[in-house]
């Protein structure tokens, strides 16, 4: 038998569904392959800095967005460490702060990952933008500088075309 392509995989969440999909892809992974899995959110405080130099926020709004954002964070991660439980799987979550790719490109590193995961874009909208860059900054900064794989999981599963959400439901 040959040498594992992954050890160790990151799912990059950010509070919309498709990185919960991308979560839920993962978690799958990790079990069927035995993975090491983490999930890491980042608050994107290096944007929070700009906006607030730039007179878009003042201080007291910079303090309460980025204690939301550390709060929505936090409740993300905790909802998917529930669904890897959910699944028998374990998982490790990070709460990190600072540029988002950056600092998954570090937590990569730290991790010794050899894949991250992230959300695609739903069908509609890429429909909507055709002929535009449907993928955030952070996600084209991410493929672009990424030392390792980096899969963008879609709604649906590329072999079975069944929402990743009903494959997990009897996963």
């Amino acid at each position: 038998m040959g040498k594992a392509f992954f050890k160790n995989i990151i799912v990059a969440i950010n509070g919309r569904q498709n990185s919960i999909r991308a979560a839920m892809y993962g978690i799958m992974m990790a079990r069927t392959y035995k993975l090491g899995l983490k999930f890491v959110y980042v608050v994107d405080t290096a944007t929070i800095k700009y906006l607030s130099m730039n007179k878009f926020l003042i201080t007291e709004e910079k303090d309460d967005f980025e204690s939301k954002l550390r709060n929505g964070g936090e409740h993300y991660l905790n909802y998917v460490i529930s669904l890897a439980v959910s699944k028998g799987v374990k998982a490790e979550k990070e709460l990190r702060t600072g540029g988002v790719y950056t600092e998954i490109l570090k937590c990569v590193e730290e991790f010794s990952a050899d894949l991250v995961l992230v959300g695609g874009n739903d069908e509609s909208v890429t429909r909507k933008h055709l002929g535009r860059n449907v993928i955030s900054s952070n996600e084209n900064e991410l493929l672009l500088n990424s030392t390792v794989p980096v899969l963008v999981v879609k709604k649906t599963s590329p072999k079975s075309k069944t929402p990743i959400e009903d494959e997990f439901k009897v996963f």
